[in-house]
Formats: C-alpha cells, structure tokens, sequence
C-alpha cells in the first residue's frame, strides 16, 4: 500500500468514526429527551436548528419566517419525541419530516396578500432585470412543485442547500447510493416538467 492510498484509508476511516460518534451522542440526547430531559432536547435544538431553518428558508422565501416555522417544528417534536422510536433511519430525518409537514400545513392555510403601499417603484432597466429574474424563479418554482415530493425534496437538499449525497441521504432516511438514483431521475423529470411550461425565459 503506497502512501497516498494509506492516507485516503486513514482519511475514511477518520470519517467513519466521526460518523459513528455523532450517531451515539444524538441517540444518547433523544433517549434522554424521550425521559423529558428539556436540556438534552435543547442541545438537539442546537444541534439541528440552523439546518433546519435552511431547508424551511428556501420554500418560506423569508428566514424570518422560516425560523417562526422551526420554532413550531421544534415545540411539536418536543411534544412528539417520547413517542420517537427508532426505525434504523437518522434522527435527523425524522425532524425532517415533521419540518415538511409542517410547510405543507402552512402553506394550505396561508392566504396571499399584496400590499404595494410604500414600495419605492424601480427605475425601468432594473425593472427589467427584476421581472426576468423573478420570472426565471417563478419558471423554475413551478416546474419544481409539479415534481413528486420525493424528487422535489432530493433537488431541495442537494442543490439549493448543498448537502452531499450522504447527507440528503441522512434526511431522507435513504441510502447514498439511493439518493443518487434519485437525484438523476429528478433531474430528467424536472427538464420533462419545464419543457412543458416553455423551458426557461
């Protein structure tokens, strides 16, 4: 064995404990939090919120409001985790879940309004600019809800939020090597989809 290919060993197997010790500090502070231990469930908050906050941003449009959803998530997987079990999946991808749920819940009861009252009206190049690139947005937003959920959620993560394959894979309860299936046919669904609406502007 050469020394490069020791050092990617050492480098792996670096990697896989790291793995493995997270795996056991989190399954130690969700049996304590099952117990009602409120501290062990605040360092999962800790842990688990900025991520969170960013899977619900893209959707919510705002991190305000976002954030305003997780706080709701959390307080509900408060209530929920004493009847947590563990299914062989991440934990995380149970917070997952219940954060999805929880988008789909507020956007069938939200109701949109439009004020313009105060809005400082652009000038009409950067007018332009702004209609094509909210266009584009609106173009790419359409074609994404007309997705199976599983498609969508797979381009969420792996593109919009950058995780790696192992992470969306964490998420959403699967296997790396099935997010990576995945996330080739969602992409060829998501082109069949915006070829349907006109492609892009």
């Amino acid at each position: 064995m050469n020394a490069a290919t020791n050092a990617v060993s050492v480098s792996q197997n670096d990697a896989a404990q790291a793995v493995a010790a997270e795996t056991a500090v989190v399954a130690s502070l969700v049996a304590r939090s099952k117990a009602g231990d409120a501290d062990a469930f605040g360092a999962i908050y800790d842990r688990f919120q900025p991520e969170i906050v960013r899977y619900l941003t893209y959707r919510m449009r705002t991190a305000e409001g976002a954030e305003d959803l997780a706080q709701q998530v959390f307080l509900k997987a408060w209530q929920a985790i004493p009847r947590y079990e563990d299914r062989g999946v991440p934990f995380k991808a149970w917070l997952y879940r219940m954060a999805h749920n929880q988008m789909v819940d507020y956007f069938r009861t939200r109701r949109p309004t439009t004020d313009l009252e105060g809005v400082d009206l652009p000038e009409e190049s950067e007018a332009e600019q702004r209609v094509l690139a909210q266009e584009t947005h609106e173009r790419l937003r359409d074609a994404m809800e007309r997705l199976s959920e599983d498609h969508r959620e797979v381009l969420t993560l792996r593109f919009l939020l950058e995780q790696s394959a192992r992470e969306a894979g964490e998420a959403m309860g699967r296997k790396e090597v099935t997010i990576r299936g995945l996330q080739m046919r969602a992409l060829q669904a998501l082109r069949r989809e915006l070829e349907a609406i006109g492609g892009m502007p």
